[in-house]
């Protein structure tokens, strides 16, 4: 999401009002410019599968904070928007309920404590048997592993993470307890660029998923040629 002025632009031309007021209360210009280009890139996103105009899908809210489809597109799909660093990730689903997180993997020097206050039993049991170097992947692998779940159940962090649990290894995202039984759930860690650690849930079994790129000139108007891979 490193763009030039004029791909800035163009993202924000294609934002609500109500968005456009959002970004404009960040007090970063970096922030706000993250938030209008992982916007811009949701509507486009969209729009490629619905066959609309991004700047004509409507969004609305549910109690707990997520979004979803309303107007014309309501019930069209299910969707998800993470950003962290230069990176967002987008997922939808055509039915399932859907989460997905992406964070940029960085030093940090309380791990463990934050692992200790909000994580499950054995997931803090396996962060504290790895050796210092494999730590921060491992805690940033279940970290979003753990936002991707919350937010395919439609709590998000008013869900306590400590009610379930998932695996650490970075390369096996598995759920092993969740309330109700891990049956219907899928977990999946996708291919991320260096330094970010991304995962999806869906709320259904045994399913797979197909990752897509934006081309690099994507905010031109060129939105619909994709990268694609399995």
């Amino acid at each position: 999401m490193t763009l030039s002025d004029e791909h800035r632009a163009r993202c924000r031309d294609l934002l609500s009002d109500d968005e456009k007021a959002r970004a404009d209360r960040f007090v970063r210009d970096a922030d706000r410019w993250r938030f209008e280009a992982s916007h811009a890139a949701l509507r486009l996103t969209l729009g490629h599968r619905l066959g609309a105009d991004p700047r004509g899908i409507v969004f609305s809210v549910e109690p707990s904070g997520k979004p979803y489809l309303a107007g014309a597109a309501a019930g069209a799909c299910r969707f998800s928007l993470s950003h962290s660093g230069s990176r967002a990730l987008i997922a939808l689903s055509s039915s399932a309920e859907i989460g997905v997180d992406v964070e940029e993997v960085r030093p940090m020097p309380d791990l463990l404590r934050i692992a200790r206050a909000h994580f499950a039993g054995c997931e803090i049991a396996a962060l504290e048997a790895l050796e210092p170097v494999e730590l921060t992947a491992a805690f940033f692998a279940c970290w979003t592993r753990k936002e991707a779940v919350a937010k395919a159940t439609g709590q998000g962090l008013s869900l306590r993470l400590d009610s379930f649990a998932v695996s650490v290894t970075p390369d096996i995202a598995e759920l092993l307890t969740m309330p109700g039984g891990t049956k219907e759930w899928s977990l999946h860690a996708l291919p991320a660029a260096p330094g970010y650690s991304t995962a999806l849930a869906i709320r259904a079994a045994d399913i797979g998923c197909l990752y897509q790129a934006l081309p690099p000139d994507w905010p031109t108007g060129r939105a619909a040629i994709w990268q694609q891979g399995r």
